[in-house]
């Protein structure tokens, strides 16, 4: 949560009309499903700061290591897509980061990371991390500047220091918090023990001397991957936002972006299910990579005075540019529920939609579904559970050109032949994603369709073992691999998960779309086809499961929903409503090996993308 001075009070939402044509964020995000004509490139940027002086918004990122002098790199706009570069806040790291954390000039960091920008009431402060990676040799600096227009930094010294051995924190990460009742604390944090706050002297911008270190969050487990703290205040509440998973892997990056919330800011923290972010299942995801905003992270806050609106401004890595590392700039709202909700970015996706759905996998012959055994994380297994409806048993399959990867959508992490132990009997369990790592063919996935709408699941590793339920299709059951038998053991029925969208397999914009929202009357049926990404027409799915099969009667969502009647797909690609013309027709959906689906009735087969509204 930023303190900035009176006169620069972010604008309002409905004040952006004047500055990017949006009318509200229901609007902005409703505009970014129409990708445009022409989309300006997002600025190089990892680990964004904002903050807004007389008119112009300022950002403050982690420098770039393959080039020298680039120590905190800014850039300014007035629009939040266009960006002037200003150049790097220093040239040179002091001399007191290099004499604390032991280095010669020669083996210094070659940037400094995450910074945080704020206004004291008399000065910006610029807060940034050095460090030696991967261990909690760290230290955490402040600059200052009495402005931001041609600013001149001046070095004020070291703010916090984690050693080896000594401290159990890591110093970098820092976030200035300003409570309630106008104290100011810093908050730091990343990896080893995880996210911590101490209240700190507005006249130096240090930390109150004597005053310990509180934590706040910390996953229980192994190697705790979470960073990156940024505040909100609202409605009588900190919200504390978070990176989960790890970023810096360009394309490869599954960095996410997850909150909890608290009434007093050193916490406790709880997510939206009431599990404390001090227990590794807390934390509730608001954010994750879709479409070319691969590994959505790195996050910073700027909201206006009383915390209603504001600015959540990002790093991705785009896919469609090498992994280059890149500005994401977001509105901030809050739900009915009372908590925050993310909006596309201002500057919007060239694709439609939000990246891949999330299925449930469901064994031939049972109703239980593939699980993660206790919503566990690296090593938890992979078994048949009762349908719980929770993440834990969501999956989303992703093409990456040599098979497919099969993610949990609570873990973030993906199946894999446990171990790599490819014999039949080998276990099917969860890892991070290592998948793009050379010869490592053990998290990838291929697909076969033995008929009628089922679906085997098999290793890319030699000898294709398949997916195999061991014993009956209940709960409780495991999932291994064995080699191919064509046994209904081996065989699975894929269910969408919510509304869906059924895109074109060639053109990144287009999606099945019901004609003018509803079934037409008499005798002919409402047309369906692939048409451009458009919020008011009807191009949301839903799949509901015909009991015995592997097939599906596929809804519209909201079509004819004013006459009162359920519109779904006939068995051509048209839509009708049930009990009237003729009945639903029954549909399988088989994922292929080229990331597409195979849309099937007993008339026609469809190629479709299945992604997320």
């Amino acid at each position: 949560m930023k303190r900035t001075p009176a006169s620069l009070v972010l604008i309002t939402i409905a004040g952006l009309l004047g500055v990017i044509g949006l009318a509200s964020p229901a609007a902005a995000t409703a505009a970014t499903h129409r990708p445009p004509a022409t989309r300006p490139v997002d600025p190089i940027a990892h680990d964004p700061t904002m903050v807004k002086e007389k008119g112009w918004y300022y950002v403050a990122i982690t420098g770039d290591a393959a080039f020298d002098n680039t120590y905190l790199p800014l850039k300014r706009s007035r629009d939040l897509v266009h960006w002037e570069e200003l150049g790097p806040a220093i040239t040179e790291l002091p001399a007191w980061v290099l004499e604390s954390l032991g280095v010669t000039p020669q083996n210094a960091p070659r940037d400094a990371w995450a910074p945080d920008l704020s206004w004291s009431g008399t000065e910006w402060r610029l807060y940034y991390a050095a460090s030696q990676f991967g261990t909690n040799n760290s230290v955490i600096g402040l600059l200052t500047s009495p402005t931001l227009a041609n600013a001149q930094w001046e070095d004020q010294g070291l703010v916090v220091r984690s050693q080896p051995g000594v401290d159990t924190f890591n110093a970098i990460d820092p976030n200035i918090v300003t409570d309630a009742d106008g104290g100011t604390w810093l908050s730091w944090g990343s990896f080893f023990s995880g996210i911590h706050v101490v209240p700190v002297d507005d006249a130096t911008g240090k930390p109150v001397a004597g005053a310990q270190p509180v934590r706040i969050a910390q996953r229980q487990f192994a190697p705790n991957a979470e960073e990156n703290p940024t505040f909100a205040w609202h409605d009588g509440y900190y919200y504390l936002f978070l990176s989960w998973d790890y970023c810096c892997r360009s394309v490869e990056s599954d960095y996410r972006t997850v909150v909890g919330r608290s009434p007093d800011l050193t916490g406790p923290y709880v997510d939206a299910d009431g599990v404390p972010l001090l227990d590794d299942k807390g934390g509730t995801e608001v954010l994750r990579g879709y479409n070319e905003f691969v590994g959505a992270g790195g996050g910073d806050l700027l909201m206006d005075k009383k915390g209603r609106t504001g600015y959540f401004v990002n790093h991705y890595y785009d896919a469609t540019d090498g992994g280059a590392p890149r500005l994401n700039v977001r509105t901030l709202t809050w739900g009915r529920d009372g908590w925050p909700v993310i909006s596309d970015p201002i500057n919007p996706s060239r694709s439609i939609g939000h990246g891949d759905a999330f299925v449930q996998i469901v064994p031939r012959g049972g109703t239980a579904v593939v699980d993660n055994a206790g919503c566990g994380y690296e090593g938890a297994d992979i078994a048949l559970w009762d349908d719980l409806d929770n993440a834990c048993q969501q999956w989303q399959l992703s093409d990456r050109g040599n098979g497919t990867r099969i993610l949990n959508r609570y873990s973030n992490n993906v199946a894999e032949v446990a171990a790599c132990s490819n014999v039949d009997g080998g276990d099917v369990a969860q890892w991070g994603w290592l998948g793009f790592l050379a010869n490592n063919d053990c998290q990838r996935w291929t697909f076969a369709a033995p008929g009628d709408g089922w679906t085997t699941i098999a290793s890319i590793l030699p000898g294709n073992r398949a997916w195999t339920v061991q014993g009956a299709p209940a709960a409780g059951s495991d999932v291994l691999i064995s080699s191919p038998t064509g046994g209904t053991e081996q065989q699975f029925r894929v269910e969408p998960v919510g509304d869906v969208l059924l895109a074109s397999p060639t053109d990144p914009h287009r999606t099945l779309t019901a004609a003018r929202c509803q079934s037409r009357s008499g005798h002919r049926a409402g047309t369906v086809g692939f048409q451009p990404r458009d919020e008011r027409a009807c191009q949301t799915w839903r799949f509901e499961p015909v009991a015995g099969t592997a097939a599906y009667t596929v809804l519209s969502v909201g079509a004819d929903a004013r006459r009162g009647a359920v519109a779904c797909l006939g068995a051509d690609l048209t839509l009708v409503r049930a009990g009237r013309h003729q009945e639903c027709g029954a549909w399988t959906l088989v994922p292929t090996d080229d990331g597409t689906w195979a849309l099937s009735s007993d008339r026609t087969t469809q190629a479709v993308r299945l992604l997320l509204p």
